[in-house]
Parts: C-alpha cells; structure tokens; sequence
C-alpha cells in the first residue's frame, strides 16, 4: 500500500484498536482465475501470530470456502474514520490554492486462512455476539436460539482464523497539510456532525494545531 511516513500509525495498538471498533471487514483472495471478494465481520485475538489474528465466518454456500480450506493468500481490508476534505473550507479566500482530499484511515491484514471445528467455530459466535452487544439494554446472548436453533446455524456456516503475516496501516488525517488548513476542515467537520472524522484528524494534528 501507497504511503507516506507521516501517515504512519503510532503502533500495534492504534491499528488493533482500528479493526476492534470497526470489526466489519472486506476478505480478499487470489484463486486460480481471479479474486474473490467477501464483506465479513471480524474478531481480533491481539496475542497470537505475530500481528495478532483475525477471526471470521461465512456462509458454506460461499465460493470463498473453498479458498479457506485450501489456505489461500489472502488479505483482510478494514476502512474507518473517512471523508471528502473540501478547498472551501480553507481560510485565504479569495485565493485557495490547496486542492481538496479525502481523508481515511486503512488497515490492510495480510495471511493465509485456516477453517476452524465446529467447536471453534461456536466460541467465535459467541466472543462477536458479546462484542456486538455489550452496552445494550436487555443484550441478547445465543442461547436465546436454543441448542437446535444454535446447531442448524452452525451447520450452515465456516468458521475460520488468519494468523496476521503483514500488517499495514495508513492514517491519512491532513498530517501534509498546512495546520491552518486542517484546523478549519476539523472546525468544518465538527459543525457537520461528522465527529469521528474530526477526532481522529485532531487526534493526528494535535502537535501542529
């Protein structure tokens, strides 16, 4: 991936935290013809490989399954915090010569899947249903589908884990900017209601602004 040092991420616990509150992912893997693509959602497991490791499932009916069992090369591409940066936004006027941009953040896991038991397959489940729910009211838990309930849905899908090989990550925020420029787009943003993007883009600037 295309980047500059400026963009790079603080380290190993800024990119896991990434994938931790965005969870929905894009897989991507090199089959003999072409690329197959899924939108899966994923759990992260920080302590094992050696960037961590990404836990998924997906339907049997996926052309992907197929790819898992075999362990094909494969990368996970998680996107957060994005958006359109308008020139309108800069003071100067009536001369603005910075082009507009978008800003985003990117992390890009690179491995091999390994299909997971059924048993494995169950505790992943379990471990996104808890992460997914935490901090509702009245959280719903598996065991509401009773033991048939939880087997038919298991018999349906593949679990599988992907042991992180290359870690990528790009947190393009206005770093290469004028600060006067990235401080009204953050002013902007915020007004907008867009206030992730804005806090991550503070978040990035905080000793040029």
């Amino acid at each position: 991936m295309y980047s500059k040092a400026v963009f790079a991420p603080g380290g190993a616990d800024e990119v896991h935290e990434l994938i931790r509150r965005t969870v929905f992912g894009t897989l991507i893997t090199k089959s003999p013809d072409s690329l197959v693509i899924s939108h899966l959602i994923f759990m992260l497991d920080r302590d094992r490989g050696p960037h961590g490791t990404l836990i998924s499932h997906l339907s049997k009916a996926n052309e992907h399954c197929a790819l898992i069992e075999q362990g094909a090369e494969s990368a996970v591409v998680f996107v957060a915090e994005q958006g359109y940066i308008s020139s309108s936004w800069y003071p100067g006027y009536p001369v603005r010569d910075s082009a507009p941009t978008w800003n985003f953040s990117v992390v890009h896991c690179h491995g091999r899947p390994r299909a997971l038991d059924s048993s494995g397959t169950l505790a992943h489940l379990q471990q996104a249903v808890a992460h997914l729910e935490q901090g509702r009211e009245r959280a719903w838990n598996m065991q509401e589908l009773g033991d048939e309930g939880v087997a038919r849905r298991l018999r349906n899908i593949v679990g599988f884990e992907l042991s992180i090989e290359r870690l990528e990550a790009k947190f393009k925020m206005g770093q290469d900017e004028r600060p006067l420029d990235t401080q009204a787009a953050i002013e902007r943003l915020e007004l907008a209601g867009a206030c992730p993007l804005a806090m991550q883009m503070e978040q990035k600037n905080r000793n040029r602004i």
